[in-house]
């Protein structure tokens, strides 16, 4: 039977120790509201054993509300109880308040690497803590941090997950949470708090780090969907996987389509990764590589609002998702984060880096989505990278597949026209340092000649398409621009194939289109062409 809590009454909860006599000091200067009683709860241990002192001070005193002190925080506000009482009272599902929040936590988990901090307090050691103005009555957080931490609603704190305190304070907030209760911090006209100086990281701090995320990244960050085509390359499917297992960033939905002909990728993933649930993992020995393909672009997470695809020869950098996931929560309006990539051959060395896979900045950068389009096609040239580069947000994407103007057919190169969608709707941020890798090795398909045809088809329908949308290509000179570098690069790619190359189907459809930018070019206002963009035919 639920016990019933004393709504006129709080308890303070502290802990004994050099800074207890002074705490209760300040707690007698408090006003304790009319009608309402105030007592101390007084519990003594060690930071490991925390939670448990609190969820026996929980059961200890019948009050419903309840304010627990960290050892080094004392509160200055003489209307404190007043003014959280008001929150509670008028937000029934705020059950947890305190006077340092973040509305979201990086993905490291620290919270004082949080952006948005709501709240202010006095630092022992000199210095203030401030935050940007509450406009309302208070603002609902994501997590707390320690400190002094004031609840409407008896829920245990998590038990037996830390060594230590400085997760302690987040962690709680998101068991209110799951019970169904948000954070918040009540607006602050004045210092409300002196709390501890910042402490050097200790061992005990980066394990409860690590246990806070492994317990808790599903409640704090958005589901990223890793998408991951293979075939019959057991070995490097091994290490594409265990890059994405092993990422910093948790909270995954890893999804496999594998069409090899014989069992050796499925053993892969049957004795080294069947006990991640995270991964979903399909074979389909009887797809083709079209049908495999179609399989990955079909896949669609509902609950991830993220994606990311991985070719099965490539691999992630450990940070990768993490630090990509953090440019999408500092800033609105982004619709893709690449890098420069790592490029390796077939044995995993790193390949010396000509011109053109320098990176396109020095430092990290926000860049203008439309610029970066506009270049893109005036100079034929994907300065974003492979799929396995980008890190997706699904809402910009052209109803969650691969592609701008879903026309592109079996022409459709997966990753500049989705690069292109994506600047149509917003920016890109691109790190300079490689976070993932792109392996050159034999048999991939990319040097195949069908890809090398659709390549240039591919780059026209975009061309195409810009100028219809009139959107990266917006004047004349672009246009032309943009022509004439497709015009060039087709034509010298032409002359080097052998004679036989020439009666390939594709062929006809690069002389259409040839033909079209040719008569274009003069005016560049319009380029009409018609290919079969089937799959199937030719």
């Amino acid at each position: 039977m639920e016990r019933t809590l004393d709504a006129s009454k709080v308890a303070f909860v502290v802990r004994g120790g050099a800074r207890a006599e002074e705490q209760q000091r300040y707690l007698a200067c408090l006003r304790v509201p009319d009608g309402m009683t105030a007592e101390v709860v007084t519990v003594d241990g060690t930071d490991a054993e925390v939670a448990a002192l609190y969820n026996e001070a929980q059961v200890a005193s019948d009050a419903r509300y309840k304010v627990y002190l960290a050892p080094d925080a004392v509160i200055l506000h003489e209307k404190f109880l007043a003014d959280v009482l008001a929150v509670f009272r008028a937000a029934p599902d705020v059950g947890i308040v305190g006077v340092l929040g973040a509305r979201q936590l990086r993905t490291d988990g620290v919270f004082d690497h949080a952006l948005g901090l709501a709240g202010r307090a006095v630092v022992h050691e000199g210095g203030t803590v401030r935050g940007k103005d509450i406009t309302g009555a208070y603002e609902a957080v994501q997590v707390l941090g320690g400190g002094v931490i004031a609840t409407q609603a008896d829920v245990p704190w998590p038990e037996e997950q830390f060594e230590g305190t400085s997760c302690l304070a987040m962690a709680a907030c998101l068991a209110y949470r799951r019970a169904g209760y948000r954070a918040a911090v009540p607006q602050q006209a004045e210092d409300w708090m002196i709390c501890g100086a910042l402490h050097p990281v200790t061992d005990a701090d980066e394990r409860d780090r690590q246990a806070f995320l492994d317990a808790y990244s599903r409640d704090l960050y958005p589901l990223v969907s890793v998408v991951i085509p293979t075939y019959q390359r057991p070995a490097y499917f091994r290490e594409a996987l265990a890059s994405v297992v092993h990422q910093t960033y948790r909270n995954l939905d890893i999804f496999v389509t594998d069409n090899s002909h014989n069992d050796e990728t499925r053993r892969v993933y049957e004795t080294e990764f069947a006990d991640d649930p995270r991964i979903t993992y399909e074979h389909h020995p009887d797809f083709d590589a079209d049908g495999n393909w179609g399989r990955a672009l079909a896949y669609d997470n509902p609950a991830a609002t993220y994606v990311n695809w991985l070719m099965d020869d490539d691999y992630f950098l450990p940070e990768k998702i993490a630090r990509m996931m953090d440019c999408y929560f500092e800033a609105s309006g982004i619709t893709l984060v690449t890098s420069v990539r790592k490029w390796i051959d077939g044995d995993g060395n790193d390949l010396p880096k000509a011109d053109w896979m320098r990176p396109l900045v020095s430092k990290l950068s926000r860049l203008d989505g439309r610029s970066v389009g506009q270049d893109m096609l005036r100079n034929m040239t994907n300065y974003i990278g492979e799929p396995t580069t980008v890190l997706i947000k699904k809402s910009a994407m052209n109803h969650h597949r691969l592609g701008w103007s879903g026309k592109e057919g079996k022409y459709l190169i997966s990753d500049f026209p989705t690069w292109l969608c994506l600047l149509s709707k917003g920016d890109c941020v691109y790190f300079p340092e490689p976070l993932s890798t792109f392996r050159f090795h034999e048999g991939q398909q990319q040097e195949g000649l069908f890809s090398k045809f659709a390549s240039h088809i591919c780059w026209a329908l975009q061309i195409r398409e810009a100028i219809q949308r009139n959107i990266f290509l917006t004047s004349r000179e672009d246009r032309q621009k943009a022509m004439l570098c497709w015009l060039e690069r087709t034509s010298g790619w032409l002359r080097k194939l052998p004679e036989e190359a020439l009666e390939h189907p594709a062929m006809a459809d690069v002389c259409t289109i040839f033909r079209s930018m040719v008569a274009a070019l003069p005016e560049a206002d319009t380029l009409d062409f018609t290919v079969n963009t089937e799959w199937g035919k030719v």
